[in-house]
C-alpha cells in the first residue's frame, strides 16, 4: 500500500527541490565569474605595465567596487589615448608601430576624435640628439627592455611634443592580437568609402599577394580588417590606410561594446586570452569600470577623424629625405618646421572649424608679402615663398639688403627672422598666422634701408640665418615616399636596423 503524502509535504519538499536547484544555479553563475575575474587578473598581470595589487582578492574587491574612479584627464575635460598598433613578433619588422593614433575623448559629452599620426614623421629620440622614424621609436627599446615600457615612454613623450597634449592612457596591440579579436567579434562592419585594389601586399616570407575589396558597407574577418587596414597601393597611400584604421577601430568599438558581446561571458574569457599574448597598456584595474563605462557612451555618430598628411594644399606636411646609414630614407616632416600647426589641430580637434574660420579671415584679409632673403643661404627666400603661396598669401621676393643697426634706435634691424607690418594693424589675422606659423618677431618699425624694398606691400617679411634650421630642406613629393618603400635599397632587416639607429642628421 503506497505512503500517504499529503499535499502540504509535497508543496514543502518542491520548495526543497527548487531551492537547492537555484542554490547550485548561484553557486555555477559565482565559480563561473570568480574564475572569470581571476582570468583577467591574470591576464592584469601580463598586460598591464605598472604595479598591480599583489593579491587577487585586492583586484577582485577594485573591479567589484561600485565606486567610479575618475580618469585621469577627466578634470580637464579631455582624455588622451595613444593607440599604437604594431606588427609583432612574427612579422618583419616586429616592433615597428605600423599604426598611431591619439584618440581623444570629451567625458561630459562622450564626443571622440581619431587624429593619426604618420608613420614616416622625422622625430628627434627623447634624451638623445638623433632622429629617425617615428615608427621606429617602440621598436628601438628592444634591445633593452623586453616590456617595451620605454620605448612607449619615448613614444608618448614625442607625441605630446607633437600634439601639445598630455597623453594619459596608451593602448598597444599586434597584428595577430588585432585579427583574433576581430574574429573572436564575429567579424565587424565596415563602410568602405571606395574599390581597393592592391596587387604588392605584403604576403609571407616577403612575398606579394593581391588583396581586393568593393565600396560597400562590408562584413569584414579578423584577415580581410587587417589587410584593409594594411593596404597602402592606392591613390591616397599612407594617408588613406590611415583613415581606413580609424573606421576599422570605431567599428570594432562599437561591436565589442554591443549588450550581446559584453555578455557572451565564453566570448569574454576569449578575448581575454587573445588580449593576454598581445596587448600592454597602462590602464589600472582599479579605472576599468570607469574606462568600460566610458567607451561604451561614446557617441560614434559624432566622431570626428583627421589624420596629419602631405601632399594638400592645406596639408600640414611636407615630404622630404635624410640619409640612415647611407640608404636615402623618406619622411615626413612639419612644412613649418615647427609643431605650431599639428598642436593647434590637436588643441581645437573638436572644433576643427575653428582653424578654418581663422583661414577664412587671413583669406579675407588678402595681404601681400614682400620676402628678403638675410639667411645667408641661397635660394632660401624661393622656399619661404612656395610656404607662404601655399598660405594664401600674395607674394613677392625682394633682393638681400645689408642692414647696419643703429644703436638705440627703435628703428634698428634685428638679425632674427622678423615679420614688419606695414598696415597699422588692420590686418591682424595675417599678422599672427605668419609670425606664429614660420617663428618670426614682429615689429611695426620697418628700417629705413629695408623701405624701398618693401614698399606697397603689407607686410615685410625679413628671413634671418635663424629660420634655416628650421626650414632648410629638400621638398620631394608624396610619390616619392610612396615609392620609396617599394625601392627600398636595403633588405627589411638592415633597414629595421638604421631605423633604430637612427642619424644625426636632422633632414
Amino acid at each position: 500500500m503506497d505512503q500517504y503524502i499529503s499535499p502540504r509535504r509535497r508543496r514543502k519538499s518542491k520548495f526543497f527541490f527548487w531551492l537547492l536547484i537555484g542554490v547550485i544555479i548561484l553557486a555555477l553563475t559565482f565559480l563561473v565569474s570568480v574564475a572569470l575575474a581571476y582570468k583577467f587578473y591574470a591576464t592584469s598581470q601580463k598586460v598591464i605595465d605598472t604595479k598591480q595589487p599583489t593579491s587577487f582578492m585586492q583586484s577582485l574587491k577594485d573591479i567589484a567596487s561600485p565606486d567610479r574612479k575618475p580618469l585621469q584627464g577627466e578634470q580637464y575635460g579631455r582624455i588622451n589615448i595613444l593607440l599604437v598598433g604594431l606588427a609583432g613578433k612574427n612579422y618583419p619588422g616586429a616592433n615597428l608601430t605600423d599604426s598611431i593614433i591619439v584618440a581623444s575623448i570629451n567625458p561630459k559629452t562622450y564626443q571622440t576624435a581619431l587624429l593619426s599620426i604618420p608613420r614616416d614623421l622625422y622625430v628627434q629620440i627623447p634624451n638623445t640628439n638623433s632622429y629617425t622614424k617615428i615608427n621606429a621609436l617602440y621598436a628601438r627599446a628592444e634591445d633593452s627592455d623586453a616590456s617595451g615600457k620605454s620605448g612607449i615612454d619615448d613614444l608618448e613623450k614625442t607625441i605630446a611634443d607633437i600634439t601639445g597634449q598630455p597623453i594619459d592612457y596608451y593602448i598597444a596591440l599586434d597584428f595577430d592580437g588585432f585579427r583574433q579579436i576581430i574574429n573572436e567579434l564575429g567579424g565587424i562592419k565596415v563602410q568602405v568609402p571606395k574599390d581597393l585594389h592592391d596587387e604588392r601586399y605584403p604576403g609571407p616570407n616577403y612575398s606579394y599577394e593581391t588583396f581586393d575589396i568593393k565600396a560597400g558597407l562590408q562584413n569584414l574577418d579578423g584577415e580581410t580588417a587587417l589587410k584593409f587596414a594594411r593596404t597602402r597601393h592606392d591613390e591616397d597611400g599612407d594617408f588613406g590606410r590611415a583613415y581606413r584604421q580609424q573606421l576599422i577601430l570605431e567599428s570594432a568599438r562599437s561591436k565589442a561594446f554591443s549588450l550581446g558581446t559584453i555578455l557572451n561571458i565564453p566570448e569574454v574569457s576569449r578575448l581575454l586570452d587573445t588580449l593576454g599574448e598581445h596587448l600592454r597598456t597602462n590602464i589600472q584595474l582599479d579605472e576599468f569600470n570607469s574606462f568600460l563605462d566610458l567607451i561604451g557612451k561614446i557617441d560614434t555618430h559624432t566622431t570626428l577623424n583627421k589624420v596629419l598628411d602631405a601632399g594638400k594644399p592645406d596639408s600640414v606636411m611636407a615630404v622630404s629625405h635624410v640619409s640612415l646609414g647611407g640608404v636615402r630614407a623618406f619622411i615626413l616632416i612639419p612644412r613649418t618646421g615647427n609643431y605650431d600647426e599639428t598642436q593647434d589641430i590637436a588643441k581645437n580637434i573638436f572644433d576643427l572649424e575653428l582653424i578654418d574660420r581663422k583661414k577664412a579671415a587671413v583669406k579675407i584679409e588678402d595681404a601681400s608679402v614682400t620676402i628678403i632673403n638675410n639667411s645667408g643661404v641661397n635660394g632660401f627666400d624661393g622656399k619661404l615663398k612656395n610656404l607662404l603661396d601655399k598660405f594664401g598669401y600674395q607674394t613677392a621676393i625682394a633682393k638681400p639688403v645689408e642692414v647696419k643697426p643703429l644703436r638705440y634706435s627703435q628703428h634698428t634691424a634685428s638679425s632674427d627672422t622678423t615679420v614688419y607690418d606695414l598696415t597699422g594693424g588692420i590686418k591682424p589675422f595675417s599678422l599672427e598666422d605668419i609670425s606664429k606659423k614660420l617663428g618670426a618677431k614682429i615689429s611695426i618699425y620697418l628700417p629705413d634701408s629695408l623701405s624701398a624694398q618693401c614698399q606697397g606691400a603689407d607686410f615685410c617679411f625679413v628671413a634671418g640665418p635663424d629660420i634655416t634650421d628650421k626650414l632648410n630642406y629638400e621638398e620631394n613629393s608624396v610619390q616619392d615616399l610612396e615609392n620609396g618603400y617599394d625601392q627600398q635599397q636595403v633588405d627589411e632587416k638592415t633597414y629595421f636596423n638604421l631605423l633604430k639607429k637612427g642619424s644625426n642628421q636632422k633632414f
